[in-house]
């Protein structure tokens, strides 16, 4: 596991320009302080100014420090290289005499808290050196090594916080796969009794068959010594009444044995009432379905299409406790809602959603953003008497 997080979201924008901000803030007292003469040279500093640089140069120079928190979550490892990178040239180029912990330390413990959540154990070693190192660095030369070694600590306590994280992220992909594993191991099991029975019931058939079609035959010969055609005539109603009984235990066994195609239903069209068991059979108990409004009889197409329609949108979604499908009864439609994790197929199962409203004329609105997927759908209705 390398990383969870593919794209830099929102949260990691602000992270960075917060701290960012504080830091040029920071800074920027620092050199007013050298440049006006209300502070001067730090004779305890580490490393003196060299005069490499202007004093404000420092303020700009700072920035590469922090806005390696942008991929905190995208690329860990990296972006606590880059920040220790960043902290090495600004101490050669700018010395120590500018007060830097302040802002150091909160992207240590930013850095050190993401490399432990969100990569394996030997990446996260790496990363736990790296933020340490960024620590020690950063303070051995402001302070001492006591005040270094007590932060670097902390930097270890939060990098270990995530460890824990991780584990429990593993512990639920785990649980998720284990999820499918069974489903799926319970629809095998399902369809193992249904060709068993299907077998049994085929037996059962041509035993049927043998034994009915042996009476018919008896019936049939007997009828065919016959000299009075009253006996005759009972014979042949005898064979009729036991050919219809033949045909009808055959049409029960054939409908059992029947496969379940859109050309050979064998149960009642799904509807809106369904809704409850589909959920839970598609994304566990903990989804939850709301309804508002009165519920009443809906045409059939409508019926059919708003279960369809929740059951695609379902697709789109990963199995999580805030799957949420809503319902509500208007006087002139119904409307739907679907929310969630956004999978990997989500735009596509969107899509198969949106054709099948398209086609009872109704309105359909969707978004994924940020790994949420939401859809609204209204399909128009008549009342129903």
């Amino acid at each position: 596991m390398t990383s969870a997080q593919t794209r830099i979201s929102r949260l990691d924008v602000a992270i960075a320009l917060l701290v960012s901000a504080l830091g040029v803030f920071l800074m920027v007292e620092n050199v007013r302080d050298l440049t006006e003469g209300t502070r001067g040279p730090d004779e305890e500093a580490a490393i003196h100014i060299g005069n490499l640089l202007p004093y404000w140069a420092a303020v700009p120079l700072f920035l590469l420090v922090t806005v390696p928190l942008l991929w905190r979550r995208v690329a860990p490892l990296a972006a606590a290289g880059a920040s220790l990178a960043a902290l090495v040239v600004n101490l050669a180029l700018v010395g120590s005499e500018y007060v830097r912990c302040g802002v150091l330390l909160p992207t240590a413990f930013l850095l050190a808290y993401a490399t432990g959540a969100r990569l394996d154990r030997r990446s996260a070693l790496l990363g736990l050196l790296i933020t340490g190192s960024f620590t020690v660095l950063d303070l051995v030369v402001e302070f001492d090594v006591g005040t270094a070694a007590v932060f670097a600590a902390v930097t270890a306590t939060m990098w270990g916080v995530g460890r824990i994280v991780h584990a429990r992220g593993l512990a639920a992909d785990e649980l998720r796969a284990r999820t499918i594993e069974l489903r799926r191991a319970r629809d095998e099991r399902a369809r193992l009794e249904v060709a068993a029975d299907r077998s049994r019931l085929s037996r059962e058939l041509g035993d049927v068959l043998h034994r009915q079609i042996g009476a018919i035959g008896r019936l049939a010969d007997a009828g065919s010594r016959a000299h009075d055609p009253a006996e005759a005539t009972a014979l042949f109603a005898a064979i009729e009444r036991e050919s219809r009984a033949t045909l009808e235990e055959m049409r029960e066994a054939v409908g059992v044995l029947r496969a379940d195609t859109p050309l050979a239903p064998t149960a009642p069209q799904p509807t809106l009432t369904h809704l409850e068991s589909l959920l839970a059979r598609a994304k566990g108990a903990d989804a939850r379905l709301t309804v508002v409004g009165g519920p009443r009889a809906l045409p059939a197409a409508v019926e059919l299409s708003a279960y369809r329609i929740v059951e695609q949108l379902l697709d789109a979604l990963e199995d999580a406790p805030d799957v949420v499908v809503g319902v509500r009864f208007r006087d002139d439609a119904v409307e739907l809602s679907v929310s969630g994790p956004a999978g990997r197929r989500a735009r596509a199962a969107i899509e198969r959603a949106r054709e099948r409203a398209r086609l009872q004329r109704g309105t359909f609105e969707a978004t994924v953003r940020a790994g949420h997927a939401e859809a609204v759908v209204s399909l128009p209705v008549l009342a129903v008497a």
